[in-house]
């Protein structure tokens, strides 16, 4: 279990710091919620490509990957490495599954606070639910084109895992473009993603756990 939560969290990261440079903290957040909100009213899911770049400290070089994005609401992720290996990954309520090109494993994420906290994390980012997250405090900044929430964990548990979550958004249309998560011990991996499309046809079955 403490395997897959860890794999969890090197999906995607980034370091920054209290007042990321070159952004401002944004003072009307009301305005803001208001805005994402309505971003995502009538918004049924999202799919997209992914490129992805992890540093691990033990690592000399830091390693490349490619793939698709997946989710429907009300909540399920899928996440689908193609380059340089096939992996993937599916969220759906409190089921898991995990394969790659050797084995499948199905796990009920209803059992752990731990995971369901960062099956959450990941479908509030798509959802623009952040601020209701009690697992952290959410902090708002600005530049010329892109919003940037800064999520800082509010609970032991996840003080345990995290240092830092930070969710990147297009100022017009508010699409997610970068979700980073930096974990204790300073390892990230930042995670792009580009041509995006909403509301397309996509089959439930993709996001089936089976």
């Amino acid at each position: 279990m403490r395997n897959i939560v860890t794999l969890l969290l090197i999906l995607l990261s980034y370091t920054v710091s209290a007042q990321p440079a070159g952004y401002k903290k944004l003072v009307d957040i009301t305005s803001f919620k208001a805005e994402l909100s309505k971003a995502n009213t009538g918004l049924n899911n999202i799919s997209s490509d992914f490129k992805q770049v992890k540093n691990l400290s033990l690592l000399a070089e830091k390693i490349h990957s490619k793939g698709k994005f997946f989710f429907m609401k009300p909540g399920m992720v899928r996440i689908e490495y193609t380059e340089p290996y096939y992996y993937l990954m599916v969220m759906n309520g409190s089921k898991m599954l995990v394969k790659d090109e050797q084995k499948t494993n199905k796990i009920n994420t209803g059992n752990s606070k731990m995971m369901q906290s960062v099956n959450r994390v990941m479908v509030d980012c798509m959802q623009g639910t952040v601020f209701a997250n009690p697992d952290f405090k959410t902090t708002a900044y600005q530049d010329g084109g892109r919003y940037l929430l800064s999520l800082v964990p509010a609970t032991a548990d996840m003080k345990k895992l995290f240092e830092q979550i930070d969710v990147y958004m297009n100022k017009v249309g508010m699409d997610v473009v970068k979700l980073v998560m930096t974990e204790v011990g300073g390892d990230f991996t930042a995670m792009e993603f580009y041509n995006t499309k909403h509301n397309s046809s996509l089959n439930e079955v993709l996001f089936k756990v089976k």
